[in-house]
């Protein structure tokens, strides 16, 4: 395995604070919302009130990967997110509860992106379901 680069070592640095300060900002937002309000927030987004207080995620999965994913599936992410929104978010979702982010990188940084579709990927179903309902595009 090659060493990072000191570049690619300040990049990773940087991308970990921002996802850090995001996740505080996120957190700081729920906690001054009034408990019914979090109820409603729930309910629209067809989440259980707890969670709301677990979206916070310490790695790229939601942010980068899933949608990386998406994109070497010949699917748009910025499509998906505006077309099907409870979707896309129940993909981010469980994007960043998974275990294998890192195995993910690693396959999607290696254009092995069925490497995880066939073994870990816990999104590999709501994704087949989206690539199958694709619209196919027609040629002139």
């Amino acid at each position: 395995m090659t060493q990072p680069t000191g570049h690619t070592s300040l990049a990773q640095v940087r991308a970990r604070w921002r996802r850090f300060l995001l996740n505080r900002r996120a957190i700081a937002k729920l906690a001054a919302c009034p408990p019914s309000e979090l109820r409603r927030m729930a309910h629209d987004v067809g989440l259980d009130e707890r969670d709301l207080h677990s979206p916070c995620c310490s790695h790229p999965g939601p942010a980068e990967l899933m949608p990386q994913r998406l994109q070497q599936l010949g699917l748009d992410p910025a499509f998906v997110k505006h077309a099907l929104p409870t979707t896309y978010r129940d993909l981010e979702r469980v994007c960043a509860h998974c275990k294998s982010w890192r195995r993910c990188a690693r396959d999607l940084s290696n254009d092995d992106v069925q490497a995880g579709m066939d073994g870990y990927c816990l999104n590999a179903t709501t994704i087949d379901a989206l690539i199958v309902d694709r619209p196919i595009s027609r040629r002139a």
